[in-house]
């Protein structure tokens, strides 16, 4: 009798392993994007990198945030927290993109991982009122370590310093952080007569050592900004930073400080 129940508990047990889910897999990491296909119900629209189409992507353990240029030099970005339900499925949650905003939207994403990196499906989303799907194919980016960095932010206050004079300039700016990747995407009036505003970007690498942040930037929707820069951070506590940047040339000196988005 004692053999029998033995017998069933561990029948019992390896059935009830066999039904679990997949356990998910981490989608960290840094992605640059070869190729788009995006349907608005009538017909593909495909964009290759190959072909001047510059995208990247960033996911942190539960943010992600994309940066766009098309080869028509349209900028474009967005960034929000995500949910991995399962091995292959993930719901994004928009926090801001500059299409539209700040509106709460949610979109589902199949995930198919393979040797580059992986293939994200979406199978309907609304975009300014019509229904598109959407196919993209990423390669993934060697990772390097972690930081105190690691994550989103948000820029909370930001002020330029020139001479005796301090001017209060406090924009719409995101940046991430994730294993020696960094990323970066600002919407902000770039004329105050007519209230214009525009869409700026980077990307690149970084470290972060004895108080001072080294990014490379190597790519940027402003060719001009690209370069090495030594940033002095101070933290205000795990979940805030100030970083102070001095343009010698011009002789202003900008202070920024960014604020961790949570989930």
């Amino acid at each position: 009798m004692k053999k029998t129940t033995i017998v069933g508990f561990t029948m019992a047990a390896i059935l009830a392993s066999c039904a679990q889910p997949e356990a998910p897999t981490s989608q960290a990491g840094a992605y640059s994007l070869d190729k788009v296909i995006w349907n608005d119900g009538t017909k593909d629209n495909e964009s290759l990198a190959t072909d001047g189409h510059t995208q990247f992507k960033i996911y942190t353990a539960d943010s992600y945030f994309y940066i766009v240029e098309g080869k028509d030099s349209a900028i474009s970005f967005g960034v929000g927290s995500y949910t991995q339900t399962d091995a292959n499925n993930i719901e994004e949650v928009n926090i801001f993109n500059t299409t539209s905003l700040d509106t709460a939207g949610t979109a589902k994403l199949a995930i198919t991982k393979n040797e580059k990196g992986y293939n994200q499906k979406i199978s309907e989303i609304m975009v300014r009122g019509a229904k598109w799907s959407g196919s993209e194919d990423y390669t993934k980016l060697e990772g390097a370590g972690t930081s105190d960095l690691d994550g989103l932010w948000h820029q909370t206050k930001s002020i330029n310093v020139t001479g005796q004079d301090s001017v209060v300039n406090t924009y719409n700016e995101y940046k991430v952080y994730q294993a020696g990747h960094f990323m970066w995407a600002a919407r902000a009036v770039t004329d105050t007569t007519t209230n214009l505003m525009a869409n700026h970007i980077g990307k690149g690498s970084f470290t972060l050592s004895n108080g001072t942040l080294t990014e490379d930037l190597t790519f940027s929707s402003n060719r001009t900004w690209i370069g090495k820069y030594n940033i002095p951070v101070t933290f205000n506590g795990p979940d805030e930073f100030t970083q102070t940047i001095s343009d010698t040339v011009n002789n202003v000196t900008s202070i920024k400080t960014y604020k961790r988005v949570s989930k």
